[in-house]
């Protein structure tokens, strides 16, 4: 353990966390990714295995969810490509048969997998998938705007997941509220099917989010 002072420290690095989870608190209308997060923590089991996709959602998964144990928590590093959470989230299933597995995603990250709800059911691999539909690619959004420049070739909504999801044999719900959330995590944790849940997120937090944790 790093002896204290100096900014090192257990002490320290408590009030560090705590600053990045405070300096992404910002407002919005409607439900926000960061509550997203947290209503999702409060619902899944404590013994739940994540996967994290990369993108802006990304910045609030990492910091959001807390994990209890080694191997708990999946994600891309290094390059962080797009695309990892649905089929990462399969492989944990694998390895965790009798846990909980949740596979956190943006709607781009989720559109370039979605073939991968076809593998969970024909292969009997029950996950749960969140899906933060914010109708962009977020973090190329987030860049762009940072530097001054219109969004140009961000925008992928008009999905509807429900018959997506349906689609290939799975649960699907899209929720608005807190509430709703809740709801259908809870629903899903009964299911012995793969739930989809997309989640109609407010966004416009994102760039004081990233400038945020830039700061700290």
């Amino acid at each position: 353990m790093a002896p204290e002072g100096f900014g090192w420290g257990e002490k320290a690095a408590r009030k560090f966390r705590q600053e990045v989870i405070d300096a992404l608190n910002t407002p919005a209308t409607g439900l926000s990714p960061q509550r997203a997060m947290e209503v999702a923590r409060a619902v899944l089991p404590r013994n739940t295995v994540a996967t994290c996709d990369a993108g802006a959602s990304r910045l609030l998964v990492v910091q959001k969810w807390e994990a209890y144990g080694p191997r708990e928590f999946l994600t891309s590093n290094g390059l962080a490509s797009m695309g990892f959470a649905v089929p990462g989230a399969l492989g944990a299933r694998l390895a965790y048969p009798d846990r909980p597995v949740v596979a956190f995603t943006g709607d781009g990250g989720m559109m370039m997998t979605i073939a991968e709800l076809q593998t969970a059911q024909r292969e009997k691999l029950p996950i749960i998938v969140l899906v933060f539909d914010d109708e962009e690619i977020g973090l190329i959004r987030v860049k762009q705007e940072i530097k001054g420049i219109a969004p140009h070739g961000v925008h992928i909504g008009g999905v509807d997941w429900e018959k997506l999801g349906h689609a290939f044999g799975a649960d699907a719900i899209v929720v608005e509220t807190e509430q709703a959330l809740t709801n259908a995590l809870a629903a899903a944790l009964k299911s012995s099917n793969t739930t989809l849940i997309a989640m109609r997120i407010d966004a416009s937090g994102y760039v004081a989010q990233f400038n945020a944790l830039r700061e700290l």
